[in-house]
């Protein structure tokens, strides 16, 4: 597998965050009322990388784990290979646009996208990712998607490229709940899901791609007051942490 295409470096610039800076500088010509990004990534490790990415937080949650454990793994190493982690805005247009830009500049090895799914009880490694955008609530530019293809040129589904049962395997192993599941939903995470495998595909990237939904925090239901599953944080970050590693033991040169 060829490795991923390494970064230059000079003293005192930051590529990463050059590569940021430049997806928040020059929005998309269509992109509607582009976001303020986070700081989304901090560092720039060697080659070869694994790209993680959360989101902010959206909708009535004023928190979203994913963003922690992105900001958490940035500048890792594990198994090897070196962890960027970055934030994604909830936008119908932006979300793709920067990790379109990402998979540019970094030249990851795999991506592992993360994103809040209120209700589940265990990690859930989605399997596949589908041509359709039917927002559930509006994304934080206030749009609101009805029946859209994610992408218009491109096929119904596209399957996770990480492997699934190995990651399930090791994590049930270590006694964290995770399931495969067969639904990433038809909001963003689906949306991120499938706009990068589409983006791996047309671009012939040797990339692999895949998504994992992560449980809300105790935090977050006790501040609801609603009956909802949780899942702590340090296990939520030893789940994502093992299946990183799982992916550089089965895809790393």
């Amino acid at each position: 597998m060829r490795r991923a295409r390494p970064v230059p470096r000079t003293a005192g610039e930051n590529p990463a965050a050059e590569a940021v800076a430049t997806a928040e500088a020059v929005p998309p010509a269509e992109a509607v009322e582009p976001l303020d990004a986070p700081r989304d990534v901090a560092s720039v490790p060697a080659d070869p990388v694994f790209l993680v990415t959360g989101f902010e937080p959206f909708g009535a949650h004023g928190l979203n784990p994913s963003e922690a454990v992105a900001k958490s793994l940035d500048g890792r190493r594990i198994g090897g290979v070196a962890v960027v982690g970055a934030v994604l805005p909830v936008h119908h247009r932006e979300a793709a646009w920067r990790v379109a830009l990402l998979l540019r500049e970094l030249a990851p090895l795999a991506v592992l996208h993360l994103g809040l799914a209120e209700g589940r009880a265990r990690l859930a490694l989605e399997r596949v990712a589908l041509n359709v955008m039917e927002y559930p609530l509006p994304d934080n530019a206030g749009y609101r998607a009805e029946g859209e293809p994610c992408a218009a040129d491109g096929p119904a589904a596209y399957f996770s490229t990480l492997p699934l049962p190995e990651m399930l395997a090791a994590l049930t192993a270590e006694g964290i709940p995770a399931y495969v599941s067969n639904t990433a939903g038809t909001y963003l995470c689906n949306q991120t899901l499938y706009t990068t495998l589409h983006e791996i595909a047309i671009r012939e990237l040797p990339a692999r791609a895949g998504f994992v939904h992560l449980p809300l925090s105790p935090a977050m239901v006790a501040a609801s007051g609603a009956d909802q599953p949780s899942m702590d944080a340090p296990l939520v970050l030893r789940g994502i942490e093992i299946c990183l590693r799982v992916v550089a033991e089965t895809l790393a040169p």
